[in-house]
């Protein structure tokens, strides 16, 4: 028999929203890690349950994708659920909605990595998991194997670099760089080049390399009508921290 999924609402604060009065996309990643996390927790699988086994969850690729964004005060329903493994990948998918009328906001769907936080080394979720609750649920699967893959940077040279220096702010629970400061990296970089605010209505973040205290991402991208790709580069070691891909909007006040 198949585990129910888990389901969490959340209020829109006023801290969420953009100068419209809709949630600005990079803080819906905040909403989905926090959903992740509280049903790991339940499961017998969050951080503190896997630390004593010498373990972490670490995040390497999300997809989001928008219809719409809900509003200041109103409730975001997620529903979540792992959806199963591949290899190194365990799937974990989200369903966002209105909790006042059941519209359908959009749809998310994620790979995790099972780490040895001491050395960052991979282990496969599948064998070293077992003996925990059934990685199976009901549900659609939204973006998982190839939908959820390798991202590829454009052809041509990318523009207008913008760097970020890590402070303490952004680290986290793993001591690195938060998931959600990636894509709030993204939206800035977006709105830089447009020179007014923006929105992304889709994205997929590919995480390629950890980013620690006190470092410098250097964020630089292209522009293609409404898709975009943004990269963002460790300055000192010129490896690729990360990249992101998707369609975005401009923000209208009125």
């Amino acid at each position: 028999m198949k585990n129910p999924p888990f389901i969490i609402d959340y209020t829109v604060q006023l801290n969420d929203i953009s100068p419209d009065a809709k949630m600005r996309s990079w803080t819906v990643f905040n909403y989905l890690q926090d959903a992740a996390g509280k049903h790991a927790d339940l499961l017998g699988l969050g951080l503190k349950q896997l630390r004593e086994s010498d373990l972490s969850w670490i995040l390497s690729r999300i997809r989001l994708q928008m219809d719409e964004f809900p509003g200041y005060g109103d409730t975001l329903r997620i529903t979540t659920y792992p959806s199963g493994f591949d290899r190194l990948f365990a799937y974990r998918q989200f369903l966002l909605t209105s909790a006042e009328s059941g519209k359908v906001y959009g749809r998310a769907g994620s790979a995790w990595l099972t780490l040895n936080p001491s050395n960052f080394r991979p282990v496969s979720p599948a064998k070293y998991l077992t003996g925990l609750p059934q990685w199976e649920f009901e549900g659609d699967t939204f973006f998982q194997g190839e939908s959820l893959g390798k991202l590829s940077a454009p052809e041509t040279a990318l523009e207008q670099p913008v760097d970020h220096r890590i402070s303490s702010a952004f680290i986290d629970y793993n001591r690195h760089l938060n998931n959600a400061y990636y894509a709030m990296f993204t939206e800035d970089w977006l709105g830089e080049k447009m020179q007014t605010p923006v929105r992304m209505k889709e994205i997929q973040i590919n995480f390629n390399h950890t980013t620690g205290f006190g470092e410098h991402l250097l964020c630089s991208g292209k522009l293609s009508g409404e898709d975009f790709y943004v990269e963002g580069i460790l300055a000192g070691e010129k490896k690729n921290a990360f990249q992101a891909k998707g369609k975005f909007e401009k923000i209208s006040a009125d």
